[in-house]
């Protein structure tokens, strides 16, 4: 066994620059039950906790991350969302093999994908 193996990821701290519009987007669009905390917004799943945390732009690092969804046609519902609630979908929902997906971003142009890998 390699080191590698037998590490999981369990959380994730994302620095965001307004901490009320950030866990309006995560609570109300997503809808990821969360807990706040001054200014800290946590989301909690069984394995696995992100926080956001409200920093300045020079304290907050970009990249992406992605949620799996149940089915492909869940993609599609989660178009649907994400446009009526006027969030900006980069790309998607597209097929590329036996993968569906999409992109978006959050308040602060963190990319997020939804997937189906069938």
């Amino acid at each position: 066994m390699n080191a590698t193996s037998a590490m999981t990821l369990t959380r994730l701290v994302l620095g965001v620059s307004d901490i009320e519009t950030s866990e309006r987007f995560y609570r109300d669009v997503l809808g990821l039950p969360t807990q706040r905390s001054a200014d800290t917004v946590t989301v909690r799943w069984p394995a696995f906790t992100l926080e956001l945390k409200e920093r300045p732009p020079s304290e907050r690092g970009k990249f992406s991350f992605g949620f799996q969804a149940g089915a492909a046609a869940d993609v599609d519902m989660w178009a649907q969302r994400l446009r009526a609630a006027r969030v900006d979908i980069v790309s998607g929902p597209a097929t590329h093999g036996n993968s569906r997906s999409l992109f978006c971003v959050d308040p602060d142009n963190y990319e997020i994908e939804i997937f189906f890998v069938g």
